[in-house]
């Protein structure tokens, strides 16, 4: 069965995106090569974080340094050079787990997670190579892929 996935909106800010969309391009940012769970874990953290929070998914996304895909020193540069390639079945991938999640259509596989982090991938970005302050082993809900899920808050 062949799906046709909308492109990514490159020509506006995120900002100006529905809710939808904004999920599947930061969860194909933040998730590409990640299995199905990975990336349902993903928009499903946002989801529990708008729930806590009280705030719509958007502010969440949107929020300042919270997904780092967004942050100013990586978006609009590579993000927007990422989504203009984002093709096939990887970002089919992405806009079926932003759907599913934020409709609710499949159960959150990251046991009510709201952080997540690759691990590997944050030390070798940060000039220490330590993991960020937040960061708790005691509150890992689950390891799915690459990304570390835990639950802080609640």
């Amino acid at each position: 069965m062949s799906v046709t996935i909308p492109p990514f909106p490159l020509v506006t800010a995120p900002t100006d995106w529905d809710d939808l969309t904004l999920m599947a391009a930061v969860n194909f940012l933040e998730a590409e090569g990640e299995p199905d769970d990975g990336k349902l874990g993903v928009v499903w953290v946002a989801v529990n974080r708008a729930d806590r929070w009280r705030q719509s998914v958007k502010e969440v996304l949107l929020k300042p340094s919270a997904f780092s895909c967004l942050n100013p020193d990586y978006f609009p540069t590579m993000g927007y050079a990422r989504l203009t390639a984002a093709s096939g079945s990887a970002a089919e991938a992405s806009w079926r787990a932003a759907a599913a999640g934020l409709w609710r259509l499949r159960p959150d596989p990251t046991l009510g997670a709201d952080h997540y982090l690759n691990i590997p991938a944050t030390k070798a970005g940060r000039k220490k190579h330590d993991l960020p302050s937040w960061y708790d082993p005691d509150r890992v809900t689950v390891v799915i892929g690459r990304h570390t899920f835990l639950k802080l808050d609640g």
